[in-house]
């Protein structure tokens, strides 16, 4: 789980033929940027198109190919948590989409019963 805000906006002096995805990863608790987290953006088949990590300050931005159909983003923030946002425009409707992750840390601790 986690939170997810994105806004998409047409500038006619971008490429035609790619999209430029960019954003900032921070940790919803304590609204740390967080860096060197992964992601990774997938086709609607799950299949992976290119991988990056954030910088120092939770900053990533890229180009991919425009896609004729939705894709996916997948984003790794080690200790700060996990998010996958699905229906990410990958150019079909826009030239340039921002991203505002907000990675959730649960703790999944388990402890032994003695029997």
């Amino acid at each position: 789980m986690g939170g997810y805000g994105a806004s998409g906006y047409l500038d006619e002096n971008d490429s035609q033929d790619s999209v430029t995805i960019s954003g900032v990863v921070t940790e919803a608790k304590t609204k740390r940027k967080v860096p060197n987290a992964e992601i990774r953006f997938l086709d609607s088949e799950g299949n992976t198109l290119k991988k990056l990590s954030s910088d120092n300050d939770g900053s990533f931005n890229t180009k991919l190919a425009k896609l004729s159909k939705f894709g996916s983003i997948e984003i790794d923030g080690n200790s700060a948590g996990f998010l996958t946002k699905a229906n990410v425009d990958f150019g079909i409707f826009v030239n340039n989409t921002k991203i505002k992750a907000r990675l959730f840390n649960y703790d999944y601790s388990a402890t032994e019963l003695d029997t």
